[in-house]
């Protein structure tokens, strides 16, 4: 069994979507693996990421991919990868790692914390046009360059301690893995002015908006144009699965639920680092 072959049985993604991750993420991680008797036991890839911490540039690595075939468990191999990962990241001089955890309860021994809890909005009917919605696949170089000048503006601007920085390097990454996903980014539009973005995918029959980043005043707006460009039907259900950045979008046709989850979890890799009450925005797949 190889690498790939644990990720397809442990995770049960699409072939489309493996093969989107190992030829264009993968490659980017440091793996670290742990074998009995010449065969793959466990795995953990650390991906390193372009953040902003506390208002600086750093690389943060995020946990992925944390897989231990059945009957190897119980072992310590996830321990020993993770812990391996840690070590060598902290001495490359990375501030902190975080991951997207199946079950809090297995990180926190390892020293992990929650950091954030995503605020879920479904949307039934509740469908405008008030912009107009562009791929990203379609927009110029330029066009780019203004959404990336977008978004960091609004990330910065939102006085939060941790998020990934929006380049465009990292849009265009986002929505490849959105395409693999049989979904996409889109820039919503009006009159020459980006008023919103979105990453979106479409599985088992259904929408789900990944991120949304819009000033919140323009949330309403966005959230009813995202809805109208993706389902013309009437009542059917559309996925917000976080509402940062919509603000507080109330009404007929509109369930908010308050994640008791925690979406994001972070390790400080230096001891004098504080980690709670960090305002952390992290809305990556993988």
């Amino acid at each position: 069994m190889n690498h790939r072959e644990l990720w397809k049985e442990i995770f049960c993604d699409t072939d489309k979507y493996i093969d989107f991750y190992f030829c264009e993420k993968a490659k980017r991680s440091k793996i670290y693996s742990r074998y009995e008797n010449d065969q793959l036991a466990g795995m953990a890839f650390f991906t390193p990421y372009e953040m902003v911490y506390r208002g600086e540039f750093c690389i943060c690595p995020y946990i992925v991919g944390v897989a231990t075939r059945e009957e190897s468990r119980g072992r310590g191999h996830m321990r020993k990868n993770i812990e391996q990962g840690l070590n060598e990241f902290q001495q490359a001089g990375a501030r902190l790692a975080f991951l997207s955890p199946a079950d809090e309860q297995i990180y926190r021994p390892l020293g992990f914390l929650p950091v954030y809890y995503r605020r879920q909005i479904e949307v039934y009917g509740n469908k405008k046009k008030w912009y107009e919605v562009q791929s990203f696949s379609n927009m110029s170089k330029e066009e780019r360059r203004k959404l990336e000048k977008f978004s960091c503006d609004l990330l910065a601007a939102s006085e939060l301690d941790l998020y990934m920085r929006h380049s465009t390097e990292y849009l265009a990454q986002l929505h490849k893995e959105m395409k693999a996903l049989e979904g996409e980014v889109v820039v919503l539009w009006e009159d020459g002015k980006i008023r919103g973005m979105a990453a979106y995918t479409w599985e088992e029959g259904a929408f789900e908006v990944i991120e949304v980043i819009c000033d919140p005043k323009d949330g309403r707006k966005i959230m009813e144009s995202l809805c109208a460009h993706l389902d013309e039907e009437d009542g059917k259900k559309v996925t917000i699965s976080d509402g940062y950045f919509l603000g507080e979008v109330t009404g007929e046709g509109i369930r908010t639920v308050q994640s008791e989850k925690p979406y994001i979890m972070a390790k400080a890799l230096d001891t004098d680092e504080e980690m709670t009450g960090l305002r952390v925005y992290i809305n990556d797949i993988t």
